[in-house]
């Protein structure tokens, strides 16, 4: 028996005991804004006690482009309250995901640029197809990836965190997969697929041992990775930054389909 539930910004189906989340906002590459990340976070908190997996997609033929540059442009009209509390949401979204007691597959069709790429980050299984592209993109517009920063940096390490977080850099699949960023990479028409052979597979899997599993990861290795005030302090840098000459420049600059202001030549010829 299946049952669905549309939200404004995303879709919710309960398939047994699978529930499918797909990000829907196709018409902006499913793009995040505040009402969106929020309703992310109601559905993972509204995981049921016999749910055995969580599959994300995302509408359409892109996964997910990031925040939604037309909300994060507007942040220069909210009061520095108000801004922290936008951020924070990101960085409590991405944390519920990364922390949810069941295993979280997640298909990446197109590509994941910006906060994309940390709701990949913080899955179990990242299936992508042959020709997605991916990017840490918030350098291009004068913004860093400060909340998905701490589940990016676990995941590809610091030696590529430097280089993408620093440079932006457009990557593919198979690159993404070799910085173990992604597991395994398939033709578009084979996500479905193979994402039902994983299923099986967890269908032979203990679902206690399963939970238990997962918190035994993050527990062995070391130092928590939310420590009390991570959240809270990257929320507060990306507030700042967001609002600064330089992020509402490149941001408008890239709305408007126009170079930023500091791109030039850094060598002279």
């Amino acid at each position: 028996m299946s049952t669905s539930t549309k939200f404004k910004f995303i879709e919710v189906e309960q398939r047994g005991n699978v529930q499918f989340l797909t990000l829907n906002r196709p018409d902006v590459k499913n793009a995040m804004n505040a009402e969106m990340m929020t309703e992310i976070r109601n559905a993972l908190s509204n995981i049921r006690s016999d749910d055995r997996a969580l599959v994300i997609k995302g509408a359409g033929d892109f996964f997910c482009a990031g925040g939604d540059l037309n909300w994060m442009k507007s942040s220069i009209q909210k009061s520095p309250s108000e801004n922290e509390a936008d951020t924070l949401n990101l960085a409590l979204m991405i944390r519920a995901l990364d922390e949810c007691p069941i295993p979280v597959i997640t298909q990446v069709k197109g590509g994941a640029f910006g906060g994309g790429v940390g709701l990949v980050a913080a899955s179990d299984i990242v299936l992508a197809d042959e020709t997605a592209k991916f990017s840490l993109s918030e350098v291009k517009l004068g913004l860093i990836p400060a909340t998905i920063g701490p589940v990016v940096m676990r995941k590809i390490g610091v030696s590529e965190a430097r280089r993408l977080y620093l440079t932006g850099k457009r990557f593919g699949a198979l690159e993404a997969r070799s910085m173990h960023l992604v597991h395994e990479v398939v033709p578009a028409s084979t996500l479905h697929s193979v994402t039902q052979d994983y299923l099986r597979e967890l269908e032979t899997s203990g679902p206690e041992a399963v939970r238990t599993g997962k918190k035994l990861i993050r527990e062995i290795m070391g130092e928590p990775l939310w420590k009390e005030d991570v959240s809270e302090k990257t929320s507060k840098i990306l507030s700042k930054i967001r609002i600064g000459a330089e992020a509402q420049e490149g941001m408008k600059a890239f709305l408007e389909r126009q170079s930023p202001p500091w791109k030039k030549p850094l060598l002279n010829s």
